[in-house]
């Protein structure tokens, strides 16, 4: 399904079979409508009127984040919006995780929605990656990159404040004679006349 959904984006990786059987990777999810459910068939090739679909990264497994260098009135403030959300979950504050400790992420990558009910679905299954983590004990973020034009930035739901609109993304050329090329050439980006506005981003690179 990937083959077919991102064959023309972005950095669409080469070796999608073996990065999906990596042990890093928690699997692949698909939501669908309950009609959809009923009638598709993953065998034929056909892909639902109404989907959405993404894969899990485990980062923890390789390294840990700590933030450090904060004042204590921010620990304090940060404690006592978990505290507000454990006593009354009801209010649906926000709460900061606990990311003065050692913690690890998950990195969704992958996503894409399609069909009428895309985006409902898309939330759906974000929520549902959220329980996941909030399951898994040192996991206390979950973090998603994707194109500035794509459709499915508007379903993922996140906090402004921990979000960036323009990265930039750069790619050394790894070449034996430097001496004869510009220095123009050294570094690739992304082309400005892409005919796609999604990115594939490749989990193994974060």
């Amino acid at each position: 399904m990937y083959c077919t959904l991102f064959s023309n984006s972005e950095f669409f990786p080469k070796d999608i079979g073996a990065l999906l059987l990596n042990k890093l990777n928690l699997g692949t999810f698909i939501t669908l409508s309950k009609k959809d459910y009923a009638n598709w068939d993953p065998e034929n090739g056909d892909l639902p009127s109404s989907f959405s679909i993404c894969s899990i990264w485990n980062t923890k497994e390789v390294f840990r984040l700590q933030m450090k260098g904060v004042s204590s009135l921010t620990h304090a403030a940060c404690l006592g919006t978990r505290i507000v959300d454990a006593m009354f979950p009801w209010l649906k504050i926000p709460s900061i995780p606990n990311v003065f400790k050692n913690f690890g992420f998950y990195f969704l990558y992958g996503l894409h929605m399609q069909g009428e009910d895309g985006s409902r679905l898309m939330k759906s299954l974000c929520k549902c990656v959220h329980n996941m983590a909030r399951s898994d004990h040192g996991c206390r973020a979950v973090v998603a990159e994707v194109g500035q034009m794509d459709p499915v930035r508007e379903a993922i739901p996140h906090w402004g404040r921990f979000s960036w609109d323009e990265d930039i993304w750069c790619i050394k050329k790894l070449q034996e004679d430097l001496e004869n090329t510009s220095c123009d050439d050294h570094w690739l980006t992304p082309s400005s006349k892409s005919h796609s506005k999604i990115i594939f981003v490749d989990p193994r690179d974060v």
